[in-house]
């Protein structure tokens, strides 16, 4: 049995040799001329639409308000579900602090104005309609208590009152979500200096990681079950290649967002584990120019530019520009990474309400001579002592190297103040190029053996999609609703000529002596290998029953259409479904800040077709079937917040039996118990944790699976972190971090073998500063302080050794 969606690609990729792709020039091309295009499209638009060609400001309408005097907290909360808006408010903000009653037919504004009369606090009203409520600087406490400003609204807020991409379900914030998502912004990317999406989500515990920072991609685990390659990770919402694209460069995002658990609803086909969601940085309102400098542990250094702001008679051309360059060398003994990154995000203000916007990410990366993948652990052989991680693994000459693409393009119109629409075009594209080594452990004595593999592959993503959401009433009860339609179409490049041969054997106790020796890519060729057309409608109401209850259903059809060919362009496989997914979800709020849930939702992936050594060859299984329910809560107070969650999946499960053949039997299952929370002990010292118990067994009618725990699945992880603001020097703060990872199996044998419980410890500085007038950052962070070794899971029977300490510093300057 191997793990779907984390090593399902491998196991292909020894089977019959469908990876990636690698095709730079025509990327390239790609990028050259949408980017172009783009630009002049906005650019001509900002230049020769004249300044009245701009819509007036419309009439704000009036609400029947009736709000008693009262806390604030409450007061503004009765007010933002009147006008069902999102508040965005540091409760501490709040705490004490009273409001006086607001009566009559009033806009907004006029109400936000009363309630926030003398209260030294200020209300700015966002572009998607939320309010932002924040502290008046000490110099303008004489100023008038609401701003309308047109910031961007990827503005991540605070704590549960951040918004997050639902999918088909809209946009909401975390607090008002019946599902569990984890949100890391931009702030704690930077801070932690984070550079993987493992470092992201490092604290939290229902995240594992199974690979490393410089190998084909830093896989994770969630809950138990990989991220779909195919579906799994987005980009604003739209498709994404993900073979190895959880190395996406995170300087260019505002922040990250996972979706754990089951997404057939709001995001169609796809593997349980959960969906990435990167939302790129968004142009500013104000100008930005900062830089910064950075290194880490080897000879690896790195330079960051974020640019930012608007233009034209009227500001409404918006750019964001991020450039990264990093190079040198890794903590791998002759290991080295090249990286280039650059991003554009733009938007035009056509009118007030309607808004053009274009994007694009380019990222290239060549990483030489680092651990790729992990080790296959020979059958009967135990649990091997822990490599030094800095050894070197490769074989001289393995790189992986990948290029990709993105190309954006919507259209937002605010049809009135309760409804709006949206229209987005999304062109994807990623090239794979590898030489690098499979090596497999062959005794106890850590003798090994090593396979060369090398080929080039492309995977290819065009999508359409377009949204209706808003608001109404039927009587008592409020509507918020929304409609769309989505168009994708994923294509897989294979290798005409992908190659493999074995190159000797080493110890993997000692450097690598062997060489990729004469295996090359040049010359390959491609051929269409796969294709995938997903034609989808979904629509969700989430009806408000009171002020305390509301209920969210939804459904999404879907025409799933796939195919094979092989590599004289035949059709060798065809596969089509129209399934119908649902969800449904009960949400109650006793109180201001507090939400607890239940929610169902079901989802179908695309079943795995035979590799070429088992005994039914391609054949193509039918999809996977998967069902989820979850009870949680949610609460954010004046200085502390909290999520809980109790969760059962059932996955049909998928395997090579013991006579050779890929079979659907049985499911397994997944249940446990996720939990997560933040407090502030003083103003100084804030402390969060979490910890997540998870019973993960097989339910088979083969005698071989039957009762056994799901492999690379640990039964329970934690973690604990604390800030702390230094007294007596000003800016300056401290972090720690620590994360266990419990015992997991590392197989389905007879016994399963069994990998060991690990933990490691973070620690790090960041102080604060003006220097010649300019905001100055300076941080420093060490991950795996004891330097601990330990094998975390990358596979069935595979083991990847664990990142050893490692040193990351960073300057940066606000100009």
């Amino acid at each position: 049995m191997r793990h779907q969606s984390l090593r399902s690609t491998a196991t292909t990729h020894r089977a019959h040799g469908t990876t990636g792709a690698t095709r730079p020039l025509r990327a390239l091309s790609t990028t050259a001329h949408v980017l172009m295009a783009g630009s002049l499209l906005l650019a001509g638009a900002a230049l020769v639409m004249p300044a009245s060609a701009a819509t007036p400001v419309a009439a704000e309408q009036s609400l029947p308000l009736s709000i008693p005097a009262g806390p604030l907290d409450q007061s503004l909360n009765r007010l933002a579900a009147s006008a069902h808006r999102l508040l965005v408010v540091d409760p501490a903000l709040l705490r004490g602090r009273q409001a006086p009653a607001v009566e009559g037919n009033l806009p907004v504004s006029r109400a936000l104005e009363q309630l926030l009369s003398g209260s030294g606090l200020v209300a700015d009203q966002r572009e998607d309609g939320s309010i932002h409520v924040r502290k008046l600087p000490a110099q303008s406490s004489s100023l008038p208590a609401l701003t309308v400003v047109a910031t961007s609204a990827a503005d991540p807020g605070a704590g549960l009152q951040r918004p997050a991409s639902s999918g088909a379900l809209g946009s909401r914030s975390l607090l008002e979500t019946p599902f569990s998502i984890t949100v890391v912004d931009k702030d704690d990317i930077q801070e932690r200096q984070v550079t993987t999406v493992e470092q992201a989500f490092r604290y939290d515990p229902s995240v594992t990681s199974a690979s490393g920072e410089y190998g084909r991609g830093s896989s994770l685990l969630v809950r138990g079950l990989g991220i779909d390659d195919t579906n799994g990770f987005k980009m604003d919402g739209l498709a994404l290649p993900g073979w190895g694209n959880d190395l996406l460069p995170m300087e260019v995002f505002e922040r990250v967002e996972l979706l754990k658990g089951l997404s057939g609803f709001m995001y169609g086909f796809g593997s349980p584990g959960g969906i990435m969601n990167y939302v790129l940085k968004r142009p500013t309102d104000e100008n930005l120019f900062a830089v910064d400098v950075g290194y880490k542990t080897g000879s690896l250094f790195s330079k960051h530019i974020d640019i930012g702001g608007r233009a034209g008679d009227d500001q409404r051309l918006g750019y964001r520009i991020n450039l990264v360059q990093e190079q040198g060398g890794t903590y791998f003994k002759g290991g080295s990474l090249d990286r280039t990154v650059a991003s554009l995000a733009t938007d035009l203000r056509l009118t007030q309400d309607l808004k053009l916007s274009f994007d694009t990410v380019y990222a290239r990366r060549k990483s030489n001579g680092n651990a790729f993948w992990g080790m296959s652990l020979s059958s009967g052989l135990d649990l091997p002592t822990a490599i030094d991680p800095r050894t070197r693994q490769q074989p001289e000459g393995a790189y992986f190297s990948n290029e990709n693409i993105v190309v954006s393009t919507g259209l937002e119109w605010q049809l009135n103040p309760d409804w709006k629409s949206s229209f987005n075009y999304r062109y994807a594209r990623e090239d794979v190029d590898y030489v690098y080594g499979d090596i497999s452990i062959n005794d106890a004595l850590g003798n090994s053996s090593t396979q060369v593999y090398g080929g080039l592959y492309s995977f290819q993503y065009q999508q359409l999609q377009a949204m209706l959401e808003g608001k109404l009433k039927t009587g008592a009860i409020g509507h918020q609703l929304v409609f769309g339609a989505s168009r994708q179409q994923y294509e897989v490049l294979s290798d005409r000529a992908s190659t493999s041969t074995a190159v000797g054997s080493g110890n993997i106790y000692r450097d690598s002596l062997l060489s990729v020796g004469s295996i090359s890519n040049a010359g390959h060729s491609q051929y269409r290998g796969s294709e995938i057309v997903q034609n989808a409608l979904f629509a969700s109401d989430t009806l408000s029953l009171g002020e305390q209850w509301s209920l969210i259903g939804g459904l999404r059809y879907t025409r799933f259409d796939q195919r094979g060919y092989n590599r004289i362009g035949v059709q060798t496989t065809t596969y089509q479904r129209s399934p119908v997914t649902p969800t449904v979800a009960l949400m109650f709020k006793p109180l201001a800040g507090l939400t607890t849930y239940v929610s169902y939702v079901e989802a179908l992936e695309r079943g795995g077709t035979a590799g070429d050594t088992t005994a039914n060859a391609g054949e193509v299984m039918p999809p996977l079937k998967s069902k989820q329910i979850e009870a949680g809560v949610k609460v954010e107070q004046a200085n502390w917040s909290a999520t809980a969650a109790v969760f059962r999946m059932q996955r049909a499960a998928e395997y090579v039996n013991a006579a050779n053949t890929l079979v659907q039997d049985g499911e397994t299952r997944y249940q446990g118990l996720d939990l997560s929370g933040r407090y502030a002990l003083t103003p100084a010292l804030n402390l969060e944790g979490g910890l997540m118990w998870l019973d993960a067994k097989y339910q088979s009618d083969s005698a071989d699976l039957a009762g056994k725990q799901v492999v690379g699945a640990p039964r329970m992880q934690a973690t604990a972190g604390v800030r702390y603001r230094v007294a007596g020097v000003a800016g300056l703060s401290v972090n720690g971090g620590l994360r266990h990872v419990g015992r997991s199996k590392l197989d389905t044998g007879a016994p399963q073998r069994e990998l060991s419980a690990y933990t490691v410890m973070d620690v790090g500085a960041v102080y604060r500063t003006r220097l010649s007038g300019k905001d100055v950052t300076f941080n420093a962070q060490v991950q795996n302080l004891a330097d601990r070794r330990y094998w975390v899971y990358n596979g069935d029977s595979y083991i990847f050794a664990g990142a050893p300490r490692t040193l990351s510093l960073n300057a940066r300057v606000e100009f």
